[in-house]
């Protein structure tokens, strides 16, 4: 037997159980379940090496997906947690009109004092919109107002310049002949000359006895005239109330 199996021993045979004898001594066969972290190469596990869906969470280290790590366009609004994107996480002018929801940007998320006349549309803007009291005279363009810009009935003489004031005047019988008329001056604190001037009686005068305003000849001055058209001899004025109104 011998002789035939030297007569069978080619080479090739040889070399055949040669490889097969290497393979099992180097361990190149494997039990189910064998094979560990030290039988693998470093940096030998490939992408092809892995199974689809076979990377979970569990296998990802904490902090370690960056955005590089990203697609594009894969992360969007249902894998972002509710309130957790933060002023630092946005870019400079990286929010515009179209990702903001209308009516979604209230009082609250604007500064104060960051809007100016370029971010109001012309003519946008009523009354309901101002506070009260917030329109003064540096927000008026000088002779921009009109009658039409003005209540009617809501000018006072307290609204114009120069003077309301009240005060009386006395006279006595006789100082004024029949059908004639006399000037007198009578003080008006805040009176300025040349001012338009207004007298009117706070009572009833005498019939036929007339009070008028003339002028402002001088600060603090007004010059009254006192006619008597009684028919008769001018009745006595003793503390008669009248109201002197000065303006322009």
């Amino acid at each position: 037997m011998l002789a035939t199996i030297r007569r069978r021993a080619t080479f090739a045979n040889v070399c055949s159980f040669i490889a097969l004898s290497l393979v099992v001594g180097m361990g190149g066969a494997y039990a189910a379940d064998t094979v560990r972290s030290k039988d693998i190469v470093n940096g030998q596990v490939k992408t092809v090496d892995l199974g689809n869906n076979a990377v979970t969470t569990g296998k990802l280290k904490d902090g370690q997906v960056a955005l590089a790590d990203l697609a594009p366009g894969s992360v969007d609004a249902t894998r972002i947690v509710d309130g957790s994107v933060g002023f630092a996480e946005l870019s400079t002018g990286s929010v515009g009109a179209d990702e903001i929801q209308t009516d979604a940007v209230g009082a609250t998320e604007i500064a104060d004092s960051t809007i100016d006349s370029g971010e109001i549309v012309n003519d946008s803007l009523t009354s309901s919109d101002l506070a009260s009291g917030s329109v003064g005279t540096s927000e008026v363009s000088d002779s921009s107002l009109t009658g039409s810009d003005i209540a009617s009935n809501s000018i006072s003489t307290a609204d114009l310049v120069g003077t309301d004031a009240s005060g009386a005047i006395s006279l006595g019988s006789g100082s004024v002949a029949q059908g004639r008329c006399n000037f007198y001056s009578i003080s008006v604190p805040g009176a300025l000359a040349n001012q338009t001037v207004m007298i009117s009686t706070r009572a009833t005068p005498p019939v036929g006895v007339l009070l008028y305003s003339v002028g402002v000849p001088s600060n603090d001055t007004v010059t009254m005239a006192a006619c008597n058209f009684t028919g008769g001899t001018f009745p006595t004025l003793s503390s008669f109330p009248i109201r002197t109104v000065t303006f322009g």
